[in-house]
């Protein structure tokens, strides 16, 4: 497989041996999790909204009004079966076992990617400090340790990410069949995401919409390679059909969550949002009222989507918490890593526009944008940024390795 040529690093090893002793540790003592606990050694395994993958309805999923995305209870309905080959239930250490070392094999993966794609852009030096990073941020070995939904979207979207870097990279040259067998991993990449999230297949529409804009423009405007374009125009548009069909299938549970996200209860930076809701409304008398009401709502939904996703304050409220441990890593997170992070990507993304532009990277950043997009109407949380984050990653480590370079040059 051409994804696997590097060997793994010493940051690689480093985070497989980090991960591997808290597996260890949690076969003994089970870790604290919001819901319940996560690790092997836990009675009911903390995957996130486990009662809407797991449970007694007609297809063992979803809720009576709508269901989700079928791929990821189907997973997990599997590992069931597996299980009970062996006399245990969902509740055992052997069904806790198998579904976390999913999400270990797929954690590992996804650094090893994002290692291989910051080496394609870039080099080696920005590669291994977005490893560091990768390596530092807590929620890498939380949400493996869950063997939720989260590290599988991380996933899907990194390997996304990769398949594009090997496609565009400036410093690849590839063949055209090869061209070709990236475009079908491209796309069964954004079937897999829009099987998983409703989110995932707005992340794949944008991917594979423009994507098949840019094989129709080539095949109308040049002639060499017909063929290879018409087949790759028909892929990508089987994979169009796919992902609208699945987001198709959970349009109630979007329009639902949509208008959970819409009325979000709690406080905005300490001044409660349904108070905050009534005074925009109130504001709402005439030209000037209304102006005045829409520049708010702005930079009420701004400032809580950046928050939110650094996870600077709690979009969830966690005073019913007595896990005060949780709650303190939580913003430790968000203050010294997320939020330096995103604005770390931002600026790089602005400096390098015309190598994003160039390289056709731009279409990835744009789709990752397209995915966190929902989270602006109400509810803003740093694992939805975390589905899409690592192409994030890779440009805020190209910034922080440009500063190290220029820092060295000033006092050499």
């Amino acid at each position: 497989m051409f994804l696997f040529k590097a060997k793994l690093n010493t940051y690689e090893k480093l985070y497989i041996s980090i991960l591997v002793s808290l597996i260890i540790f949690s076969l003994f003592f089970s870790l604290p999790s919001i819901h319940s606990n996560i690790g092997i050694s836990s009675k009911i395994l903390d995957i996130g909204d486990r009662n809407f993958y797991i449970n007694n309805s007609t297809l063992g999923y979803g809720y009576v009004n709508y269901t989700g995305n079928f791929l990821y209870p189907y997973i997990l309905k599997g590992i069931t079966f597996v299980s009970r080959l062996f006399g245990a239930n969902q509740y055992s250490y052997i069904w806790n076992s198998l579904t976390i070392l999913i999400t270990l094999l797929l954690s590992i993966t996804t650094l090893h990617l994002i290692r291989l794609s910051s080496v394609i852009l870039f080099d080696d030096k920005v590669a291994n400090l977005a490893s560091l990073i990768y390596i530092l941020n807590p929620y890498s070995y939380f949400y493996p340790l869950s063997g939720g939904i989260n590290t599988y979207m991380t996933f899907g979207v990194t390997i996304v990410f990769y398949l594009f870097c090997k496609l565009n990279g400036n410093s690849l040259r590839i063949k055209k069949k090869k061209n070709l067998s990236i475009i079908i991993f491209i796309t069964t990449g954004c079937m897999f995401l829009s099987s998983l999230r409703p989110t995932g297949s707005l992340f794949s529409f944008t991917i594979l919409f423009l994507l098949l804009y840019k094989y129709l423009k080539e095949f109308i405007k040049y002639r060499y390679n017909k063929e290879l374009k018409i087949v790759s125009i028909l892929i990508i548009s089987a994979g169009i059909i796919f992902v609208f069909y699945n987001f198709n299938s959970v349009l109630g549970y979007s329009i639902d969550n949509l208008k959970i996200f819409s009325s979000e209860a709690g406080s905005y930076f300490g001044y409660p949002r349904d108070y905050l809701r009534e005074k925009l409304i109130l504001m709402q008398e005439g030209l000037i009222g209304n102006i005045k009401s829409l520049i708010y709502t702005i930079i009420w939904k701004l400032t809580d989507f950046i928050s939110g996703i650094s996870d600077i304050r709690d979009t969830f409220t966690m005073a019913s918490s007595n896990k005060l441990f949780l709650f303190f890593v939580r913003i430790t997170t968000g203050i010294f890593i997320l939020f330096p992070l995103n604005l770390f990507s931002l600026i790089a993304i602005f400096i390098h526009r015309r190598f994003i532009i160039r390289s056709q990277i731009w279409i990835v950043i744009l789709a990752c944008l397209v995915g966190i997009s929902p989270s602006l109407i109400g509810i803003a949380n740093s694992r939805y940024l975390l589905h899409f984050y690592t192409p994030f990653l890779v440009f805020a480590s190209k910034l922080l390795s440009d500063i190290i370079d220029i820092d060295k040059k000033v006092n050499s």
